[in-house]
């Protein structure tokens, strides 16, 4: 079989010949980029000829292909994200499983840090099992010095808003009433709550009857609220880079109190700013100074 890569600053994407069916494979990669990304990625899916030029035989590729489709099992056909380089890269898979005749998702871990938040992700899809916020998880291998993890294909879009809306605002509801742990609050006295970790809209899959949470590697219990101030943060840091978090942490007060005042709380500032000094914490070990930067002020000006 012959794979197309399309190439990104950041990571490689590699997809078989997608018949009109298999479309929905595309979607391991989004176009968040400029025009000149854009207009790639359209030529990409739309012309042969810049597929060809792209194209990989199976017995080539630079990653462990054999050992993903060994570790699945069944008949499969995988299109593969290879994910950003660092500690926590892994592949994310979309295929369809011609055993079970379902579209499905997977992710195969090789690297410590990136097998640890695969096994993360695992605990949560048990703990949220049944209630409808998570794909239903299909299978799970634990190799040697890997992890491989299946679940149900979802079919949706990413919620377009750049804003905070109602829905987004009770799912977070929805989330503050499960816990990965016994804790109930922090040494801070902070109540607590499971967390996603990275609630944002690239990991938010909306459809006409329902909205699930994918990408769950990051979730523990938190302080209350931190969902909800990544929503708010992270969106704004990437549509309205120069505006201050503070501004749009204000814009969506109304919001911000509602979610508290249903988890019982009156002042949500010392949880703004254990979600701010956290980040800010989180962006300075990744050697993101933009981001630290924002965060650094958000905590200052809340303080």
């Amino acid at each position: 079989m012959k794979y197309y890569k399309f190439k990104t600053f950041t990571t490689s994407y590699y997809f078989p010949k997608l018949n009109s069916s298999q479309q929905y494979m595309y979607g391991l990669y989004s176009a968040y980029g400029g025009k000149l990304s854009k207009l790639y990625w359209w030529l990409f899916r739309k012309s042969g000829l810049v597929r060809f030029i792209t194209s990989v035989d199976e017995n080539k590729l630079c990653f462990p292909y054999s050992m993903i489709k060994k570790a699945d099992g069944n008949d499969t056909v995988m299109s593969f994200n290879m994910g950003s380089p660092g500690v926590e890269q892994k592949i994310s898979i979309l295929g369809y499983d011609n055993t079970l005749g379902i579209p499905f998702f997977a992710k195969f871990s090789q690297k410590e840090r990136a097998v640890v938040l695969t096994r993360n992700e695992l605990a949560v899809y048990r703990t949220l099992t049944g209630t409808g916020l998570t794909p239903k998880l299909l299978k799970d291998i634990k190799g040697d010095g890997f992890v491989y993890m299946k679940s149900e294909y979802i079919k949706g879009s990413r919620p377009k808003e750049k804003t905070l809306t109602e829905n987004i605002l009770q799912l977070c509801i929805v989330l503050k009433n499960y816990h990965l742990s016994d804790c109930m609050e922090n040494a801070d006295g902070l109540k607590m709550s499971l967390s996603h970790g990275d609630f944002c809209p690239w990991n938010i899959l909306v459809s006409e009857n329902k909205t699930n949470i994918i990408d769950w590697e990051l979730a523990e219990d938190r302080p209350l609220g931190y969902d909800l101030f990544t929503y708010i943060c992270q969106v704004s840091a990437l549509f309205e880079p120069n505006k201050p978090l503070l501004q749009a942490a204000d814009e969506n007060i109304k919001m911000v109190k509602r979610y508290f005042s249903a988890s019982g709380v009156e002042d949500y500032i010392p949880y703004l700013l254990y979600f701010a000094k956290s980040k800010m914490e989180y962006e300075t070990d990744k050697d993101n100074k933009i981001l630290m930067d924002k965060y650094s002020e958000l905590y200052s000006m809340v303080k």
